[in-house]
């Protein structure tokens, strides 16, 4: 019977072909999943960067509002009420420090502060600065707010 090889049209045998086209060796496979492992912890860290981002801007929005709703307590005032409060010096909140929701799991707080000026920038004006400070994600973070208001 001779030779039972048969051949192809590129010389080689048809069981060597079958062999180079039925798979992936074991190289190819590690380093599909090499890269399909590096994509997901740059997934990973994406997310993660994401929460950090998220949770600052949350935080920075409660200071915010903390700031703002102070400054529209001494836009209600009268300027006698102002008057009483001016010290010259910064006054710190009596209710510091302020927890914005005591019921929620996390325990940031936040201390607020306020500088009251007369007749700066001009004669009859109040300046009034509001501070907001907190230790959070990227530490020791303030937010101001300042305002003017008329004596009159």
């Amino acid at each position: 019977m001779g030779n039972l090889k048969a051949k192809t049209e590129t010389g080689g045998s048809i069981i060597g072909q079958a062999k180079r086209i039925g798979g992936v060796s074991l190289i190819e496979v590690v380093i599909a999943l090499s890269i399909l492992g590096f994509g997901m912890l740059g997934a990973a860290a994406a997310q993660i960067a994401a929460f950090r981002s998220a949770d600052t801007s949350r935080e920075r929005i409660v200071a915010h509002s903390l700031a703002r709703q102070q400054i529209e307590t001494f836009h209600a005032m009268s300027s006698t009420a102002i008057e009483v409060i001016i010290a010259g010096a910064v006054t710190t909140d009596p209710l510091n420090p302020i927890d914005p929701d005591p019921n929620d799991a996390n325990s940031e707080t936040y201390n607020r502060s306020w500088t009251i000026a007369r007749d700066t920038p001009e004669d009859n004006v109040y300046t009034i600065l509001v501070t907001v400070g907190w230790t959070g994600a990227l530490g020791a973070q303030t937010v101001s707010i300042e305002t003017f208001k008329s004596e009159l």
